[in-house]
Protein backbone atom coordinates (compact mmCIF):
# COMPACT_ATOMS: atom_id res chain seq x y z
CA UNK A 1 0.00 0.00 0.00
CA UNK A 2 1.36 3.42 -1.01
CA UNK A 3 2.05 5.70 1.88
CA UNK A 4 0.52 9.16 2.04
CA UNK A 5 3.96 10.70 1.72
CA UNK A 6 4.76 8.72 -1.47
CA UNK A 7 1.36 9.52 -2.97
CA UNK A 8 1.81 13.20 -2.25
CA UNK A 9 5.26 13.12 -3.89
CA UNK A 10 3.84 11.45 -7.03
CA UNK A 11 1.05 14.04 -7.31
CA UNK A 12 3.54 16.90 -6.94
CA UNK A 13 5.74 15.42 -9.74
CA UNK A 14 2.76 15.22 -12.10
CA UNK A 15 1.72 18.80 -11.32
CA UNK A 16 5.27 19.94 -12.02
CA UNK A 17 5.06 18.48 -15.58
CA UNK A 18 1.81 20.27 -16.51
CA UNK A 19 3.36 23.70 -17.45
CA UNK A 20 5.93 22.08 -19.76
CA UNK A 21 3.25 19.95 -21.42
CA UNK A 22 1.13 23.05 -21.98
CA UNK A 23 4.12 24.83 -23.52
CA UNK A 24 4.75 21.93 -25.90
CA UNK A 25 1.08 21.88 -26.89
CA UNK A 26 1.02 25.64 -27.51
CA UNK A 27 4.30 25.55 -29.48
CA UNK A 28 3.07 22.67 -31.64
CA UNK A 29 -0.19 24.50 -32.33
CA UNK A 30 1.72 27.61 -33.36
CA UNK A 31 3.96 25.65 -35.74
CA UNK A 32 0.96 24.06 -37.41
CA UNK A 33 -0.75 27.46 -37.72
CA UNK A 34 2.37 29.09 -39.21
CA UNK A 35 2.82 26.22 -41.67
CA UNK A 36 -0.77 26.62 -42.80
CA UNK A 37 -0.22 30.33 -43.30
CA UNK A 38 2.83 29.66 -45.50
CA UNK A 39 0.98 27.31 -47.84
CA UNK A 40 0.12 28.92 -51.21
CA UNK A 41 -3.54 29.71 -51.71
CA UNK A 42 -5.50 27.16 -53.73
CA UNK A 43 -5.45 27.85 -57.46
CA UNK A 44 -8.55 29.72 -58.47
CA UNK A 45 -10.34 28.45 -61.54
CA UNK A 46 -12.03 31.37 -63.20
CA UNK A 47 -15.48 30.64 -64.57
CA UNK A 48 -16.47 31.37 -68.15
CA UNK A 49 -17.93 34.86 -68.03
CA UNK A 50 -21.28 35.67 -69.63
CA UNK A 51 -19.45 37.60 -72.36
CA UNK A 52 -17.26 34.59 -73.26
CA UNK A 53 -18.28 31.99 -75.83
CA UNK A 54 -15.71 29.42 -74.64
CA UNK A 55 -12.95 29.23 -72.03
CA UNK A 56 -10.50 30.55 -74.65
CA UNK A 57 -12.44 33.66 -75.65
CA UNK A 58 -10.61 36.99 -75.51
CA UNK A 59 -12.77 39.98 -76.35
CA UNK A 60 -13.00 43.65 -75.43
CA UNK A 61 -14.75 42.84 -72.15
CA UNK A 62 -12.13 40.31 -71.12
CA UNK A 63 -9.25 42.46 -72.35
CA UNK A 64 -10.13 46.11 -73.14
CA UNK A 65 -8.45 47.77 -76.15
CA UNK A 66 -5.35 49.87 -75.63
CA UNK A 67 -5.65 53.62 -75.45
CA UNK A 68 -5.23 54.78 -79.05
CA UNK A 69 -2.74 57.52 -78.14
CA UNK A 70 -0.60 55.02 -76.23
CA UNK A 71 -0.73 52.56 -79.15
CA UNK A 72 0.15 55.26 -81.69
CA UNK A 73 3.04 56.56 -79.59
CA UNK A 74 4.40 53.04 -79.08
CA UNK A 75 4.23 52.09 -82.76
CA UNK A 76 5.79 55.32 -83.98
CA UNK A 77 8.54 55.04 -81.40
CA UNK A 78 9.31 51.58 -82.77
CA UNK A 79 9.56 53.00 -86.28
CA UNK A 80 11.81 55.82 -85.15
CA UNK A 81 14.18 53.71 -83.06
CA UNK A 82 14.46 50.61 -85.26
CA UNK A 83 18.08 51.27 -86.27
CA UNK A 84 19.08 51.87 -82.65
CA UNK A 85 17.37 48.63 -81.61
CA UNK A 86 19.19 46.67 -84.33
CA UNK A 87 22.54 48.28 -83.53
CA UNK A 88 22.22 47.20 -79.91
CA UNK A 89 21.12 43.67 -80.82
CA UNK A 90 23.68 41.78 -82.88
CA UNK A 91 22.35 38.81 -84.82
CA UNK A 92 22.63 35.68 -82.68
CA UNK A 93 25.38 33.38 -83.91
CA UNK A 94 23.18 30.29 -83.98
CA UNK A 95 20.62 32.12 -86.13
CA UNK A 96 23.23 33.38 -88.59
CA UNK A 97 24.80 29.92 -88.76
CA UNK A 98 21.43 28.28 -89.44
CA UNK A 99 20.60 30.81 -92.13
CA UNK A 100 23.98 30.33 -93.82
CA UNK A 101 23.40 26.57 -93.88
CA UNK A 102 19.96 26.65 -95.49
CA UNK A 103 20.97 29.07 -98.26
CA UNK A 104 22.24 26.17 -100.36
CA UNK A 105 18.73 24.68 -100.31
CA UNK A 106 17.10 27.86 -101.61
CA UNK A 107 17.10 28.29 -105.36
CA UNK A 108 17.62 31.83 -106.69
CA UNK A 109 14.14 31.91 -108.22
CA UNK A 110 12.40 30.23 -105.27
CA UNK A 111 8.98 31.41 -104.15
CA UNK A 112 9.52 31.60 -100.39
CA UNK A 113 6.81 31.29 -97.76
CA UNK A 114 7.76 32.12 -94.17
CA UNK A 115 5.92 30.50 -91.28
CA UNK A 116 7.10 32.59 -88.34
CA UNK A 117 6.78 31.09 -84.87
CA UNK A 118 5.72 27.75 -86.32
CA UNK A 119 5.89 25.79 -83.04
CA UNK A 120 5.56 22.07 -83.77
CA UNK A 121 5.45 22.94 -87.49
CA UNK A 122 2.00 21.54 -88.15
CA UNK A 123 1.26 24.67 -90.17
CA UNK A 124 4.57 24.47 -92.05
CA UNK A 125 3.93 20.90 -93.16
CA UNK A 126 0.37 21.72 -94.24
CA UNK A 127 1.60 24.76 -96.19
CA UNK A 128 4.14 22.50 -97.88
CA UNK A 129 1.29 20.37 -99.19
CA UNK A 130 -0.86 23.38 -100.14
CA UNK A 131 1.96 25.15 -102.02
CA UNK A 132 4.12 22.45 -103.63
CA UNK A 133 5.75 24.98 -105.97
CA UNK A 134 6.96 27.12 -103.02
CA UNK A 135 9.75 26.68 -100.51
CA UNK A 136 8.23 26.74 -97.03
CA UNK A 137 10.48 27.80 -94.15
CA UNK A 138 9.15 27.28 -90.64
CA UNK A 139 11.02 29.20 -87.95
CA UNK A 140 10.81 28.69 -84.19
CA UNK A 141 13.23 29.30 -81.35
CA UNK A 142 12.55 25.92 -79.69
CA UNK A 143 14.28 22.87 -81.15
CA UNK A 144 12.19 20.61 -78.90
CA UNK A 145 8.95 21.92 -80.45
CA UNK A 146 10.34 21.61 -83.97
CA UNK A 147 11.55 18.08 -83.31
CA UNK A 148 8.07 16.91 -82.41
CA UNK A 149 7.17 16.79 -86.08
CA UNK A 150 10.60 15.55 -87.11
CA UNK A 151 10.20 12.65 -84.71
CA UNK A 152 6.73 11.84 -86.01
CA UNK A 153 8.37 10.85 -89.29
CA UNK A 154 10.96 8.63 -87.59
CA UNK A 155 8.98 5.61 -86.41
CA UNK A 156 10.22 2.21 -85.35
CA UNK A 157 8.73 -0.95 -86.80
CA UNK A 158 6.18 -1.14 -83.96
CA UNK A 159 4.99 2.41 -84.67
CA UNK A 160 6.58 4.10 -81.65
CA UNK A 161 8.91 7.06 -81.68
CA UNK A 162 12.54 6.11 -81.48
CA UNK A 163 13.44 8.89 -79.04
CA UNK A 164 11.82 11.61 -77.00
CA UNK A 165 12.13 15.23 -78.17
CA UNK A 166 14.61 15.92 -75.37
CA UNK A 167 16.75 12.89 -76.27
CA UNK A 168 16.64 13.88 -79.94
CA UNK A 169 17.79 17.40 -79.07
CA UNK A 170 20.70 16.02 -77.06
CA UNK A 171 21.75 13.70 -79.89
CA UNK A 172 21.16 16.14 -82.73
CA UNK A 173 21.92 19.81 -82.14
CA UNK A 174 21.37 20.71 -85.77
CA UNK A 175 19.67 24.09 -86.06
CA UNK A 176 17.71 23.11 -89.18
CA UNK A 177 15.98 20.14 -90.77
CA UNK A 178 15.11 19.58 -94.41
CA UNK A 179 11.82 17.74 -93.91
CA UNK A 180 10.80 17.33 -97.56
CA UNK A 181 11.60 18.64 -101.00
CA UNK A 182 9.98 22.00 -100.19
CA UNK A 183 9.85 22.24 -96.37
CA UNK A 184 12.69 23.39 -94.11
CA UNK A 185 12.44 23.85 -90.34
CA UNK A 186 14.85 26.25 -88.68
CA UNK A 187 15.67 26.90 -85.06
CA UNK A 188 16.31 30.65 -84.88
CA UNK A 189 15.40 33.91 -83.24
CA UNK A 190 12.65 35.41 -85.40
CA UNK A 191 13.86 39.00 -85.33
CA UNK A 192 17.36 37.93 -86.31
CA UNK A 193 16.10 35.54 -89.00
CA UNK A 194 14.05 38.34 -90.57
CA UNK A 195 17.19 40.49 -90.63
CA UNK A 196 19.09 37.70 -92.38
CA UNK A 197 16.32 37.48 -94.99
CA UNK A 198 16.56 41.23 -95.59
CA UNK A 199 20.37 41.12 -95.85
CA UNK A 200 20.09 38.30 -98.42
CA UNK A 201 17.44 40.32 -100.31
CA UNK A 202 15.01 37.42 -100.32
CA UNK A 203 11.70 38.07 -102.01
CA UNK A 204 8.99 36.71 -99.73
CA UNK A 205 5.84 35.45 -101.40
CA UNK A 206 3.72 34.93 -98.27
CA UNK A 207 4.39 35.52 -94.59
CA UNK A 208 2.30 33.64 -92.03
CA UNK A 209 2.23 34.83 -88.42
CA UNK A 210 -0.17 32.52 -86.63
CA UNK A 211 -1.15 31.74 -83.05
CA UNK A 212 -0.59 32.34 -80.18
CA UNK A 213 1.39 35.62 -79.87
CA UNK A 214 -1.12 38.12 -78.50
CA UNK A 215 0.03 38.54 -74.84
CA UNK A 216 -3.37 39.85 -73.66
CA UNK A 217 -2.21 41.23 -70.29
CA UNK A 218 -1.72 44.99 -70.63
CA UNK A 219 1.49 45.00 -68.59
CA UNK A 220 3.19 42.91 -71.32
CA UNK A 221 1.46 44.43 -74.35
CA UNK A 222 4.84 45.49 -75.76
CA UNK A 223 5.49 41.81 -76.47
CA UNK A 224 2.71 41.82 -79.05
CA UNK A 225 4.17 41.97 -82.55
CA UNK A 226 2.75 45.40 -83.41
CA UNK A 227 4.18 46.91 -80.21
CA UNK A 228 7.50 45.04 -80.32
CA UNK A 229 10.71 46.83 -81.36
CA UNK A 230 10.92 44.52 -84.39
CA UNK A 231 7.48 45.47 -85.77
CA UNK A 232 8.95 47.66 -88.56
CA UNK A 233 10.98 44.64 -89.70
CA UNK A 234 7.75 42.77 -90.48
CA UNK A 235 6.68 45.63 -92.77
CA UNK A 236 10.16 46.03 -94.25
CA UNK A 237 10.48 42.30 -94.98
CA UNK A 238 7.03 42.49 -96.51
CA UNK A 239 5.75 39.83 -98.86
CA UNK A 240 3.07 39.68 -101.50
CA UNK A 241 0.76 38.74 -98.64
CA UNK A 242 1.06 38.85 -94.85
CA UNK A 243 -1.49 36.75 -92.99
CA UNK A 244 -2.02 36.98 -89.22
CA UNK A 245 -4.56 34.83 -87.36
CA UNK A 246 -5.87 34.93 -83.81
CA UNK A 247 -8.91 34.05 -81.75
CA UNK A 248 -8.72 37.61 -80.39
CA UNK A 249 -10.25 39.97 -82.92
CA UNK A 250 -9.15 43.04 -80.94
CA UNK A 251 -5.52 42.00 -81.35
CA UNK A 252 -5.89 41.95 -85.13
CA UNK A 253 -7.73 45.29 -85.11
CA UNK A 254 -4.84 46.87 -83.22
CA UNK A 255 -2.37 45.25 -85.61
CA UNK A 256 -4.25 46.90 -88.49
CA UNK A 257 -4.27 50.27 -86.69
CA UNK A 258 -0.54 49.94 -86.10
CA UNK A 259 0.07 49.74 -89.84
CA UNK A 260 -1.84 52.99 -90.25
CA UNK A 261 0.17 54.63 -87.44
CA UNK A 262 3.41 53.43 -89.05
CA UNK A 263 2.28 54.92 -92.36
CA UNK A 264 1.57 58.25 -90.66
CA UNK A 265 5.08 58.21 -89.20
CA UNK A 266 6.84 57.37 -92.47
CA UNK A 267 4.78 59.79 -94.55
CA UNK A 268 5.58 62.67 -92.19
CA UNK A 269 9.31 62.09 -92.61
CA UNK A 270 11.63 61.64 -95.52
CA UNK A 271 11.73 57.84 -95.19
CA UNK A 272 10.62 54.89 -97.29
CA UNK A 273 7.07 53.97 -96.31
CA UNK A 274 7.09 50.23 -95.60
CA UNK A 275 3.50 50.37 -94.32
CA UNK A 276 2.00 51.90 -97.47
CA UNK A 277 1.71 48.65 -99.51
CA UNK A 278 -0.61 47.15 -96.89
CA UNK A 279 -2.59 50.22 -95.93
CA UNK A 280 -5.70 49.38 -97.95
CA UNK A 281 -6.22 45.97 -96.34
CA UNK A 282 -5.28 47.39 -92.94
CA UNK A 283 -8.18 49.84 -93.29
CA UNK A 284 -10.47 46.93 -94.18
CA UNK A 285 -9.50 45.20 -90.95
CA UNK A 286 -9.76 41.55 -89.90
CA UNK A 287 -12.54 39.16 -90.83
CA UNK A 288 -13.89 36.04 -89.15
CA UNK A 289 -12.39 32.82 -90.43
CA UNK A 290 -15.43 30.92 -91.69
CA UNK A 291 -13.78 28.16 -93.73
CA UNK A 292 -12.86 25.53 -91.12
CA UNK A 293 -11.83 22.88 -93.65
CA UNK A 294 -8.17 23.03 -92.64
CA UNK A 295 -6.88 23.93 -89.18
CA UNK A 296 -3.35 25.15 -89.80
CA UNK A 297 -2.10 24.96 -86.21
CA UNK A 298 -2.77 22.96 -83.08
CA UNK A 299 -4.29 26.09 -81.53
CA UNK A 300 -6.60 26.52 -84.49
CA UNK A 301 -7.74 22.89 -84.28
CA UNK A 302 -8.41 23.27 -80.55
CA UNK A 303 -10.47 26.41 -81.16
CA UNK A 304 -12.41 24.82 -84.02
CA UNK A 305 -13.18 21.73 -81.96
CA UNK A 306 -14.69 23.71 -79.08
CA UNK A 307 -16.54 26.30 -81.19
CA UNK A 308 -14.24 29.23 -80.48
CA UNK A 309 -14.35 31.85 -83.24
CA UNK A 310 -11.11 32.75 -85.01
CA UNK A 311 -10.19 35.72 -87.18
CA UNK A 312 -7.58 36.65 -89.74
CA UNK A 313 -6.00 39.83 -91.00
CA UNK A 314 -4.95 39.37 -94.61
CA UNK A 315 -2.63 42.08 -95.91
CA UNK A 316 -2.01 41.97 -99.66
CA UNK A 317 0.60 44.18 -101.24
CA UNK A 318 -1.28 46.65 -103.44
CA UNK A 319 1.49 49.14 -104.18
CA UNK A 320 5.20 49.30 -103.56
CA UNK A 321 6.65 51.23 -100.63
CA UNK A 322 7.67 54.03 -102.97
CA UNK A 323 4.07 54.52 -104.11
CA UNK A 324 4.33 52.66 -107.43
CA UNK A 325 1.62 50.09 -108.22
CA UNK A 326 2.76 46.59 -107.34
Amino acid sequence: MISSKALLSTIMSILALIPSLSFVTIATTRRITNTARQLPPPRRRYPILHCMETQYTINDEVCPPLDEIELKDTVQKRCETLETFLANKPIARHTQAAFDQIISYIKPDSNIILDSGCGTARSTLILGDLYPDHTIIGVDRSLVRLNKNILSRKKTSDGHNQKSPREEEEDDDSSFHVVSSNVILVRADLTDFWRCCLDAEWRISKHFILYPNPCPKKKVFKNRWYAHPSFPLILKLGGEEILIRSNWEGYLKEFAKSIDYAHQFYSSRDREDFALPYLQDAHNGPVERLDKTIALTNFEKKYDDCGERTHELKLKRTIKSNGVDA
